[in-house]
């Protein structure tokens, strides 16, 4: 498994991502840039990224708050989670960071970029196919659905959005003006799909642990289940689609 940390910038703030892959590198990769969730840039998408390689893919593991930094501590990863939340411009702006880094590599092929976020991840990949970039193939994880006041180009993302059904931040208001939003959008290749018994942050078997009476408040909770069913879809959308 080969791991290679990369510095990039979102305009002259210093962001550290980490290419995981195994292998060589030419252009007939699929890659996919996964963008973490609120924790930052830590074990858990370090894990999944390791996972993804395993069944052939490049990996890119995106920064969203600077310098690679992560954390355990659940109030100092609010603290840096909230300032992003109220600013969707500068979410844009650092997810398309990643998106552009990626597509300067020497060896890229751009029909084979697809991205995967969790959490504040996932609006960060949304925001990438919202901007009218060429990203062939996006999947939200128990990610943010709801529309900024940004503008919202023709949305060309093949789209696979996997939500908890008891997940609080993705009600069935939220959802469906979701649907609303990707008919606005004239995109019409996406598929929502719902975790019965899942609440937010389904995916990481840390979830619990950071704080667990806050966590509990703010409806996190693992689900080992839904957890290795969507990290099958994911796995089966990204080989339909880029490889």
């Amino acid at each position: 498994m080969q791991h290679q940390k990369i510095e990039y910038f979102a305009d002259s703030y210093k962001l550290v991502g980490e290419l995981i892959y195994e292998g060589g590198l030419d252009n007939t990769r699929a890659v996919i840039i996964l963008y973490h969730g609120m924790e930052g840039r830590g074990s858990f998408c370090i894990d999944y990224a390791k996972n993804l390689a395993t069944n052939g893919f490049v990996v890119f593991v995106a920064d969203v708050y600077g310098d690679g930094k992560s954390t355990t501590d659940f109030k100092l990863a609010r603290a840096w989670l909230s300032p992003l939340l109220e600013n969707r411009a500068l979410v844009r702006e650092r997810a398309l960071a990643a998106y552009t880094t990626v597509k300067q590599f020497a060896w890229i092929n751009h029909y084979k970029i697809g991205a995967i976020g969790f959490c504040l991840g996932g609006m960060c990949m949304l925001e990438v196919a919202r901007s009218g970039s060429n990203l062939i193939a996006g999947v939200s994880v128990h990610g943010v659905l709801r529309q900024s006041e940004l503008e919202t180009q023709a949305i060309t993302t093949k789209l696979m959005i996997l939500n908890g059904f008891l997940d609080p931040l993705c009600t069935p208001e939220v959802t469906e003006k979701f649907a609303d939003e990707m008919f606005n959008a004239h995109n019409y290749d996406w598929v929502l799909v719902n975790f019965g018994n899942a609440k937010h942050a389904y995916s990481d078997p840390h979830t619990g642990t950071f704080d667990a009476e806050m966590e509990k408040q703010f409806g996190r909770e693992y689900n080992r289940l839904a957890a290795q069913r969507s990290f099958r879809y994911a796995v089966d959308f990204f080989k339909e689609i880029l490889v």
